[in-house]
């Protein structure tokens, strides 16, 4: 009768058995590595598109913040981050121009005439919504404006789409390219821009009220 623990022995101590140990060892290893990477690239991936989707509706908070630790994480896939928040921030901004036009439908209309504005928001609107895009001014409020106003749909898919990619776009670029010194600089241009495009959005109003005021009342 053969030993089995003699015969287990013998198999331990044979190169063959413990390369083949090695080598299921490292590719068990490999594949938790790839399952890692892959659950953890799909969950950043939710993130965003959360962040970014409701950012154009409710959310107060820029979804840069996450983009830039994301971009930082996965560098060469920048272009990709940049695509799926526009894309994401896009479908928000049409949930966002329902909202404001039912909002109209169901509250406003019974208590103000915004009619006489909406020539002037159909005649500027795009401009302002590819300023809100691109701006750190709240996006939400130009969107749900669109809906309120009635802008053409197609015109506010196509500018938010727009301006959203290329302020992604620049944001995600900039992160590959600084690397972690982006974050110091996104604080600072934040502030800054935001000061302006409040500005700039008071002055295209005050322009818009003026041709109203001029069209209507003079």
């Amino acid at each position: 009768m053969i030993d089995n623990q003699s015969d287990l022995s013998h198999y331990e101590s044979s190169p063959y058995f413990n390369e083949r140990i090695l080598s299921i060892i490292q590719l068990l290893k490999r594949k938790i590595h790839i399952f890692e990477n892959y659950a953890n690239e799909k969950f950043i991936a939710i993130y965003i598109s959360i962040f970014a989707m409701t950012e154009s509706i409710f959310n107060p908070l820029p979804v840069e913040l996450l983009l830039i630790p994301a971009t930082l994480k996965y560098r060469k896939k920048y272009i990709q981050i940049a695509i799926l928040a526009a894309i994401m921030s896009t479908l928000g901004a049409l949930i966002a121009y329902m909202i404001g036009l039912y909002l109209d439908k169901l509250m406003l209309s019974r208590f103000i005439d915004l009619s006489i504005y909406q020539n002037a928001y159909q005649k500027y609107g795009s401009f302002i919504i590819l300023i809100g895009a691109i701006t750190p001014f709240p996006f939400k409020i130009v969107t749900i404006a669109s809906g309120v106003f009635k802008l053409n749909i197609i015109h506010l898919l196509l500018f938010s789409l727009i301006g959203r990619y290329a302020r992604y776009q620049i944001i995600t670029y900039l992160t590959y390219y600084l690397g972690p010194k982006m974050i110091g600089l996104f604080k600072k241009i934040n502030q800054e821009t935001k000061k302006y495009s409040i500005v700039i959005l008071i002055v295209i109003m005050l322009f818009i009220s003026l041709i109203i005021f001029y069209k209507y009342w003079i």
